[in-house]
């Protein structure tokens, strides 16, 4: 049986999405027979080159990024937008709320020397992306049933409910209630409530649910006299550039 050819790249990114994604592979030996890993930088060879499916991590940020996704898209048959900021900027985005000099400085401690773009962009503003795996890493076990899923020929479909939802069905104790701000209600679950687990609120990294009711997250909001601007600025961190800033922002 012919290997899966798979790429690694990262945009402008912290690389934690590549270390999950290669732990995962290098761990599961089912997956490991399965495939050839033909492009990593981690691994070090770099370079672009044609595959079946690339994961690809990191946001637009530079000219070099930019390029760099118009060619990977052009050698690879599947292109998977690995974390938070591959899938909606993620924090990167956070860049826009200040100017980019200042910016610069915050992250370079100078003025790099590389061309950047006036926006920060997710990787399907500028290619056709076939599958989404968001969070800051997306959890292990969905990489993993992700990745077995495109072997065996199946499609993956990211779960519906909220984040809630998982907290509801451990038992665990409801941030709101307790007056402490949590985005819980709005972002799409599947990791298992992993921050609520360790005592601390959800600050949304797994993007918005597909079927976002805001007016009745806005109500809970007042009903447990939490301050709407501190849960904007939240919903900011890793969601600054999808729908639900923008509809919570308007109903500020």
């Amino acid at each position: 049986m012919r290997k899966v050819k798979v790429a690694q790249y990262s945009l402008t990114c912290c690389e934690g999405c590549t270390i999950m994604l290669l732990n995962v592979i290098a761990s599961n030996p089912k997956i490991l027979e399965r495939i050839e890993i033909v492009s990593s930088r981690i691994l070090g060879y770099p370079e672009p080159v044609e595959a079946d499916i690339a994961f690809v991590d990191g946001s637009i940020i530079t000219q070099h990024d930019l390029e760099l996704i118009k060619t990977i898209r052009e050698k690879t048959n599947t292109v998977i937008a690995l974390g938070s900021c591959a899938c909606f900027g993620g924090i990167n985005a956070l860049r826009e709320l200040m100017k980019f000099n200042e910016a610069a400085r915050l992250v370079y401690g100078y003025f790099p020397n590389m061309p950047h773009i006036k926006d920060v962009k997710p990787i399907d503003s500028t290619i056709k992306v076939d599958y989404f795996l968001p969070g800051c890493p997306p959890p292990r076990h969905e990489v993993e049933q992700f990745i077995m899923h495109l072997l065996l020929g199946k499609i993956y479909r990211l779960p519906e409910r909220p984040v809630c939802f998982e907290c509801k069905s451990r038992g665990l104790t409801c941030f709101l209630d307790n007056g402490i701000p949590c985005l819980g209600p709005i972002t799409r679950g599947g990791c298992e409530a992993a921050c609520i687990k360790i005592n601390m609120p959800c600050w949304g990294c797994r993007g918005p649910i597909d079927e976002l009711r805001p007016d009745v997250y806005i109500e809970a909001i007042k009903d447990h006299k939490l301050n709407l601007a501190e849960i904007i600025d939240k919903i900011k961190i890793f969601m600054y550039k999808t729908k639900a800033s923008t509809i919570l922002g308007e109903s500020k």
